[in-house]
């Protein structure tokens, strides 16, 4: 598994906000994702998403995401404190798109 890009400083986190507040489709994704939240995984995802035809991928971004989020200790640089809240906010706030009630 590789990452090599983190929403770690508050101009990328909210660069990431921006981007998934509203449907995120796999070519775009693909795109504008590279320099914020860059792992093979995620982009291994967001490849077969493509491939089935999806048209929104950002639960795949939330579930990478909150990967991080979860193993902030195993990052490489610290966090940035105003950046990891806005992070977890973009967690929840996409956890409450999937999640029926």
């Amino acid at each position: 598994m590789g990452t090599w890009a983190l929403p770690q400083t508050v101009k990328q986190a909210k660069e990431l906000q921006k981007l998934v507040a509203k449907p995120l489709s796999p070519k775009i994704a693909e795109e504008k994702l590279y320099n914020l939240l860059g792992d093979d995984d995620l982009f291994d995802n967001i490849l077969e998403a493509k491939e089935k035809g999806d048209s929104d991928v950002r639960i795949l971004v939330e579930s990478s995401l909150s990967k991080f989020l979860n193993e902030k200790e195993n990052a490489v640089k610290a966090w940035n404190k105003e950046a990891f809240k806005i992070c977890q906010n973009i967690c929840k706030s996409l956890e409450e798109l999937y999640i029926p009630y």
